[in-house]
């Protein structure tokens, strides 16, 4: 049986396990989007008695409805690019910048947009794609800052109550 407990490990080595399981895990990732990929592109779910690789992620492997979802998304983003598999087994990539970029990846575009992503943050990749192509969908693109509400006009407003 797996111990949890690590109050008696050093310092060092827990930094250097944690190291190893985060690039061991990066490794596992690629590994399992290859096979989600290779599992929806064959639809071998079906005869498995699922109607949709999302019902098989979350009815049979367990999987979260995001944590399948995402990881759907990044496995056919993967098999029409497998530089994705690469970037996230050697850490480049994680699984949300995967998600971020597979709508803009083209076969024009997509090494320099791997690259460019690269060690970014999500909200720096999302950054990077809102200059390039604007907001996401339903995300206004630009915002007004408006002016206070006067304090006695706010004390009149429907709803509201004093403190």
């Amino acid at each position: 049986m797996q111990s949890y407990s690590l109050t008696h490990v050093s310092d060092t080595i827990l930094l250097r396990e944690l190291t190893a399981l985060v690039a061991q895990d990066r490794v596992t990732t690629a590994a399992l989007l290859a096979h989600i990929a290779e599992v929806d592109a064959r639809k071998v779910y079906v005869p498995a008695g699922y109607a949709s690789m999302h019902a098989y992620c979350v009815d049979e492997l367990r999987l979260s409805e995001d944590a399948a979802s995402k990881r759907i998304q990044a496995a056919r983003a993967a098999r029409r690019f497998p530089a994705l598999f690469a970037a996230v087994a050697d850490g480049r990539l994680h699984l949300s910048a995967v998600c971020l970029l597979a709508p803009h990846l083209t076969t024009m575009n997509a090494e320099e947009l791997i690259e460019t992503a690269a060690h970014m943050r999500k909200s720096e990749v999302e950054v990077m794609l809102a200059r390039r192509y604007g907001p996401p969908p339903g995300m206004p693109s630009s915002v007004r800052v408006l002016a206070p509400i006067p304090a006695g006009l706010l004390q009149h407003a429907p709803g509201h109550v004093e403190d």
